[in-house]
C-alpha cells in the first residue's frame, strides 16, 4: 500500500469523523436551542446563556442524568443545559447561598445527588460541557435542594421570588425544580460604581457622600469631603443642606446653622418645597417631620403649587385618598403653565381613584 493511498484513506476518515460531529452539532442545535435569560437584581445584571433539551418522556435525574457521577473518585458533573457549557455571569460581586463570588463570567455546573444538588461556578467558562471539567478551577461550590415541580418539557432557568436585593435562580426540567439565591449590595454596588467614574457631577458626589455614610454611618468626614467637591462644581440647595446635616452628625452645630440657612437661601422653588421634605419620608421614615415641614411652608405659602404636590405625595402614603387628591388640585390651580399638565395629571388621576 502506497503511501499516497495510506494519506488519502486516513483523509476520508478524518472527514468523515468532523463530518459526523458538526451533523451532530447541528442536529443538537436544532433539537436543544440556545436560550438566555437576564435579570437585574439591584444594579446588578445576572445573566445565563444554556441550550435547552427537552424531556421526551424520558427519566431525566437519576437516569440520562446520573445521580453521583464519580469514576475512579474523580467527579464529573452535569454542563447544566445540553450541547456546551452554561454560563453564569454578573455585572457586580454577589452573593450565592450566602457566600461571595466576584463579578465576572462563570461556567455553571451542578453535581447532582438524589437530595441534594451542588451548584459549581467554574472560572473556566469556555469549557465544551463538563467533559473538560476540572473541580481546581471551582471559584465557588453550594448546595440546594431540588424540589418536586409541574411538569416541564424543556429545560428551563428563572428567576423568583424577586427582592429589592435578591432572587432565586431557578432551574426546571421535567418534574423537577432547584436553585440558588443570588444576593446583592446594592449601596456598595452603586457606590463602586460612582467612584469609578472619571468626571464625575454634583449628583456624583452628592450620592457617593450619602451612600457612604448608609454604608457606615462612623465615615462622616470621608462624606464630607465628598461634599465639599460637589460644592467646588456648584453650590446648590442639595449638596449644600447635605454638608449642613453631616456637620450636625459631628456636632457642630454653629457650623451647621450657618449652611442650612445657605441652603434655604439657594432652595427656593422646586428642591426645596418638594424633595427637601419628602426627602425625610423616603429616604429616613421621618413621615411627622415630613408633615410638619410641609405644614410650615403651606402656612406661609399656602397657594404655592409645588408645596402642594409634595402634600398630596405625603397624603398618598399616608393613604388618606381625599386629602391627596386636594392638594393635588390646589397645586394644578396654581401652577405654571411649563408644569400645569403634571399638575393636572396628578390631580385627574387621583380624583377618578377617589370616586371610584
Amino acid at each position: 500500500m502506497t503511501l499516497r493511498f495510506k494519506l488519502c484513506c486516513l483523509c476520508v476518515a478524518l472527514t468523515g469523523i468532523f463530518g459526523s460531529m458538526a451533523q451532530d452539532m447541528l442536529v443538537a442545535t436544532k433539537v436543544s436551542q440556545r436560550a438566555s435569560i437576564t435579570q437585574r437584581i439591584g444594579t446588578t445584571d445576572v445573566t445565563v446563556v444554556y441550550h435547552s433539551p427537552s424531556a421526551k418522556k424520558r427519566k431525566i435525574f437519576g437516569g440520562i442524568v446520573p445521580y453521583d457521577f464519580v469514576v475512579d473518585g474523580v467527579e464529573y458533573p452535569w454542563r447544566a443545559g445540553s450541547n456546551q457549557n452554561t454560563t453564569i455571569e454578573f455585572t457586580h460581586d454577589v452573593k450565592i447561598q450566602g457566600k461571595p463570588l466576584a463579578k465576572g463570567k462563570y461556567g455553571l455546573h451542578i453535581f447532582v445527588k438524589k437530595n441534594e444538588w451542588v451548584f459549581i461556578f467554574s472560572k473556566n467558562a469556555d469549557n465544551w460541557g463538563s467533559f473538560s471539567y476540572k473541580k481546581e478551577e471551582d471559584a465557588l461550590r453550594v448546595t440546594a435542594t431540588p424540589k418536586t415541580a409541574p411538569y416541564q418539557e424543556h429545560l428551563r432557568y428563572e428567576f423568583n421570588e424577586l427582592q429589592p436585593q435578591s432572587a432565586q435562580l431557578e432551574l426546571k426540567w421535567s418534574t423537577v425544580r432547584c436553585g440558588v439565591e443570588i444576593g446583592v449590595d446594592v449601596n456598595a454596588n452603586v457606590l463602586a460604581d460612582l467612584k469609578a467614574k472619571e468626571e464625575k457631577t454634583v449628583d456624583d458626589y452628592i450620592k457617593i457622600a450619602q451612600l457612604t455614610v448608609a454604608e457606615d454611618p462612623g465615615k462622616v468626614a470621608e462624606a464630607l469631603s465628598y461634599v465639599d467637591q460637589s460644592l467646588e462644581i456648584g453650590a446648590e440647595f442639595r449638596n449644600t443642606m447635605l454638608k449642613s446635616q453631616l456637620l450636625a452628625q459631628q456636632g457642630k452645630a454653629a457650623e451647621s446653622k450657618k449652611y442650612e440657612e445657605q441652603a434655604l437661601t439657594l432652595g427656593e422653588g422646586f428642591p426645596y418645597f418638594y424633595y427637601y421634605p419628602l426627602s425625610f419620608m423616603l429616604l429616613e421614615g421621618d413621615a411627622p417631620k415630613t408633615y410638619r415641614l410641609l405644614s410650615e411652608m403651606l402656612n406661609k405659602e399656602p397657594d404655592n403649587w409645588i408645596a402642594n404636590l409634595a402634600m398630596g405625595e405625603y397624603y398618598i402614603k399616608a393613604q388618606n385618598q381625599e386629602k391627596a387628591t386636594y392638594h393635588f388640585g390646589k397645586a394644578y390651580e396654581h401652577a405654571g403653565e411649563r408644569s400645569k399638565n403634571y399638575a393636572r395629571y396628578m390631580y385627574l388621576s387621583n380624583k377618578l381613584i377617589l370616586e371610584q
